[in-house]
């Protein structure tokens, strides 16, 4: 029983939200342009501060781990490989590709990892994915726009573009600045820090609630074998292989429960925009998103559900 409270616990909000986001948009409470204007505010804001926050009130030097970074890094070389070896495997066209190498790749780590992670280690135990999310958010999003220029029609590579865009990344400035502050040993009186800390806990249902009302199922017909593709790629091939490799090493605790939520998170909210920009199949990017974090909700339950069964947390 403590098993399956245990995956309830973590999934059982997210699926709140979402259907509470889609509610309203139903009842025409909140509209597409609402919406977006408060996704926009959640990422920008809400999600970055959490980040910030996070970083800020942590012990840096007890959960800092080099062994678990590069390890973190290292999974997602692999994954981007794999992605790229599925999407040249199944699609014939560039833009096609790179929507479904991305839609693999790119996770929505930043949400899951926070609400799953406090979920399972409890609020002001997240240093530790927060220091993860600092690193994996920046990996993840120069390796994303690697992989949408490869598929780019008569395109080249542009670094400084790649890099630049990466540093104004919101999650990127907020993580610079968290180790800044840490750096100088910036101490805040509690009444700002905890401006800080409301802030940030409005990010994760905020951001749930925006991706459930847009939430747009749309003519899925012409890529139902390839949200198929994708889907079992991101949420089944990917953790399966990655937890089970994760597991043989020793990670365990907080440690563990990081790595799992980068492996066993849906596609990215933001690929449906960067494939837009980059000129790839945004349509099919949309369905990835849209199918993936529907079908994570129960994919999410049941990694948890056997992994908690099976002792490892």
């Amino acid at each position: 029983m403590s098993s399956f409270q245990t995956a309830v616990t973590a999934v059982l909000p997210m699926f709140i939200m979402l259907v509470l986001g889609w509610y309203l948009r139903k009842i025409k409470m909140a509209d597409e342009h609402m919406l977006n204007k408060l996704n926009t505010v959640c990422f920008r804001a809400f999600l970055a501060v959490n980040v910030y926050y996070n970083i800020y009130n942590v012990n840096i030097k007890e959960v800092f781990n080099a062994r678990l970074l590069l390890y973190a890094i290292g999974t997602q070389i692999v994954v981007m490989l794999f992605s790229l070896l599925v999407a040249m495997m199944t699609e014939k066209t560039r833009k096609r590709r790179g929507a479904l190498a991305h839609g693999i790749f790119h996770t929505n780590f930043v949400i899951f990892g926070t609400l799953i992670g406090t979920a399972l280690c409890g609020e002001g135990n997240i240093g530790g994915i927060s220091l993860l999310i600092a690193v994996i958010v920046p990996v993840q999003n120069i390796f994303s726009v690697v992989l949408l220029e490869l598929f780019r029609e008569n395109s080249k590579l542009s670094f400084k573009k790649t890099f630049g865009g990466v540093l104004k990344n919101p999650y990127v400035i907020a993580a610079i600045a968290g180790f800044l502050t840490q750096l100088l040993h910036i101490r805040y009186p509690d009444v700002i820090a905890n401006v800080f800390r409301d802030l940030g806990r409005c990010g994760t249902p905020v951001a749930l609630i925006v991706m459930g009302g847009l939430f747009n199922f749309g003519a899925v017909k012409d890529n139902v074998k390839t949200i198929l593709v994708g889907c079992i790629s991101r949420l089944v091939i990917v953790p399966a292989v990655l937890i089970a490799v994760t597991v043989a090493l020793g990670f365990r605790g907080a440690e563990f429960i990081a790595l799992m939520c980068i492996f066993m998170a849906p596609c990215a909210t933001t690929s449906f925009n960067l494939a837009s920009a980059m000129d790839s199949d945004a349509d099919l990017a949309a369905q990835l998103v849209v199918f993936t974090s529907l079908l994570s909700l129960m994919t999410i339950f049941l990694w948890i559900f056997a992994l908690s069964q099976m002792g490892i947390f």
